[in-house]
């Protein structure tokens, strides 16, 4: 079986704040007098994503105003948002319900899933922020996109970061590797009865981050001052190789866990019988292949010291991680 990934930059599943169901109406959560004078108030679309939701709780924690796009088949949801956050309906396909939704936002985090037409999408996001005037907008890209790549995921990611550069619009871009979270979440649920689970990344080493210390980051730049213009690859501590993460699951378990490096035929035939579309399934395999180019030492593997230099503390590690998810 093989191990599905959570891709940077959005969630890997259904879409987050985008996709059909246009609206362009609004609908809160709580009553007006929570806009309080003073604070800005800060539209997260993605809020549904990993990154999105941790962000929520770091932007209320520090007290600020939120409010979160939705897809309007996700307004009404029981839950779907934070006590103290507003809500609103809009769709990244639809640049008028995105500026709609920016009425009176002051700064914007932008995050999608992957999807063919998720550079529109973006794109749209950025000239409605333009029309809004909107202060600062944070974009989460990937890592790697500073630079040409034949990989869709990351080529898509740089053609956004170049628009938004060119743009003129004050900006951030937060740009995480791999998801750390993919390996409780994805690589243990597929690990077979003799202990391997299967992956398409030969021996590369990766530099895979904490979902929630990518939204800590976030948090700073959309609330700290003197961001704009910034450009932060986000990492984990440490670059990991499958090998690795399999002697570390092997710790953790308390059973031999092995990685089986896996052709990407096998790889693309296995997500298309998991019913993962077949531009996804090419996509997931163009990012691995572009892993294995990076290899053992190349930009997937480098390590930074964004998430300390920014929170004041270090990266969590996948040690962290899985003495929390699978004790």
């Amino acid at each position: 079986m093989v191990a599905r990934v959570v891709l940077p930059g959005g969630p890997g599943q259904p879409q987050s704040g985008i996709g059909s169901g246009r609206s362009t109406g609004m609908t809160w959560n709580r009553d007006r007098m929570f806009l309080r004078k003073g604070i800005a108030l800060i539209l997260v679309i993605g809020g549904r994503s990993k990154i999105g939701a941790a962000l929520i709780g770091e932007l209320l924690a520090r007290g600020e105003r939120v409010r979160v796009l939705r897809r309007s088949a996700e307004a009404g949801t029981a839950g779907a948002a934070a006590d103290g956050v507003e809500t609103v309906t809009g769709d990244l396909a639809d640049e008028g319900s995105v500026a709609a939704a920016m009425t009176g936002a002051e700064k914007v985090f932008l995050l999608s899933s992957p999807h063919p037409d998720a550079v529109r999408w973006h794109r749209n996001a950025i000239d409605a922020a333009r029309r809004r005037d909107v202060q600062l907008l944070v974009r989460s890209s990937i890592i790697g996109a500073d630079r040409e790549s034949p990989a869709e995921f990351v080529s898509a990611h740089t053609a956004v970061d170049r628009y938004l550069g060119e743009s003129g619009l004050p900006h951030v871009i937060i740009r995480p590797n791999l998801f750390l979270q993919n390996i409780p979440e994805q690589t243990i649920p597929a690990i077979d009865p003799s202990g391997n689970f299967y992956v398409d990344a030969g021996e590369a080493s990766i530099s895979m981050v904490d979902t929630r210390d990518v939204a800590a980051v976030a948090a700073v730049a959309l609330t700290e001052p003197s961001q704009a213009g910034t450009n932060y690859d986000v990492t984990g501590p440490e670059a990991l190789s499958y090998s690795d993460v399999a002697a570390r699951l092997s710790a953790a378990l308390g059973r031999q866990i092995s990685y089986v490096d896996v052709p990407d035929d096998a790889v693309r035939q296995a997500l298309a019988g998991a019913g993962l579309s077949e531009w996804f399934a090419g996509a997931l395999v163009g990012l691995y292949q572009d892993y294995r180019r990076s290899g053992v030492s190349g930009y997937a593997a480098q390590v930074t010291d964004t998430v300390h230099q920014l929170t004041g503390r270090p990266a969590r590690s996948l040690d962290e991680l899985l003495a929390e998810t699978t004790a």
